[in-house]
């Protein structure tokens, strides 16, 4: 019987939790909604995950977890034995500085360059520079994030992906969808490299492909 389900959508931030879940090895169920079908606004989801936005991990006994560190934190330590995320400190907070980084600092800019027309309130004078100042964050951050990324692939020597390693991984995914060429960027593809060839990464993301839209 799983002990937990993750709800998620394909190609999307939730991919990260796919992606960590997976690589842990525990028996979580997996359920896909369509944003685009508007399935994260049905009382149904809402009623689960008030917030209408995925992912969202179901815990049992009424706890449903929400925001992508607090539920790899929650897979991780349900699954210490699989590396995600180190036991002890200093090298645990350095895990969780770089979780917050990816997550609130990288991200949002990338969500910046995608989403600039809506933050630009349909003017599209004041999207473009919205659009041009987050590609330019973005491309700072790829390029500060590869001076760390360490010789073998991972952000904390670890030698096997952690979580911040899988996060890196998706997002530099968009990277070519804002003309950010990080083919040059040595760190970035060790990294791409080491976290590709996990085979829980390459299962989600296998799942993500067949499931579609």
């Amino acid at each position: 019987m799983s002990i937990a389900t993750l709800w998620t959508s394909t190609r999307t931030g939730g991919t990260v939790s796919h992606m960590v879940a997976a690589a842990s090895g525990l028996d979580i169920a997996l359920r896909f909604i369509s944003l685009r079908a508007g399935e994260h606004k049905t009382p149904a989801y809402l009623a689960l995950n008030p917030k209408g936005e995925v992912p969202a991990l179901d815990v049992g006994g009424g706890v449903v977890i929400t925001e992508t560190p607090a539920i790899c934190t929650w897979i991780a330590d349900m699954a210490p034995a699989s590396g995600l995320l180190p036991a002890e400190h200093p090298q645990r907070a350095k895990a969780l500085e770089w979780m917050a980084w990816c997550h609130f600092h990288l991200s949002r800019s990338f969500v910046l360059v995608f989403a600039a027309n809506r933050f630009a309130g349909g003017d599209e004078a004041v999207a473009a520079v919205i659009k041009a100042q987050a590609v330019l964050r973005s491309q700072a951050a790829l390029d500060y994030a590869n001076a760390a990324v360490q010789a073998d692939g991972t952000l904390l020597g670890t030698g096997h992906a952690t979580i911040p390693d899988i996060q890196l991984f998706m997002i530099t995914n968009f990277a070519d969808a804002m003309a950010i060429d990080i083919g040059a960027m040595a760190g970035l593809q060790r990294l791409r490299a080491m976290v590709g060839a996990n085979p829980g990464v390459q299962a989600a993301l296998a799942r993500e492909a067949a499931a579609g839209g």
